[in-house]
């Protein structure tokens, strides 16, 4: 019962921690548009630091995992537009 409610907690936090990098990640993007800066050229400039921050981190097998599910997410739905993280 304890351990149920630990997990939940780590669910919820996760969760959290979700919802407010994409916050963050939502307004440097927007303040990048503003300045002009291209979505297409924002968006590659992202995905190039992204998986050189991910692979410093974790690992560049972490970034090969992330990158072989894309394809899947995609056909999920999970990049379309006013999509909601929940």
């Amino acid at each position: 019962m304890l351990q149920q409610s630990l997990d939940n907690l780590d669910a919820m936090i996760l969760e959290e921690k979700k919802r407010v990098a994409l916050e963050f990640f939502n307004e440097a993007w927007n303040s990048a548009v503003e300045e002009g800066i291209e979505a297409k050229i924002l968006a590659e400039s992202a995905v190039l630091a992204i998986f050189t921050q991910l692979a410093d981190a974790e690992g560049p097998e972490t970034v090969s995992g992330f990158v072989k599910a894309l394809p899947q997410r995609d056909e999920c739905g999970d990049f379309l537009p006013n999509r909601s993280v929940q």
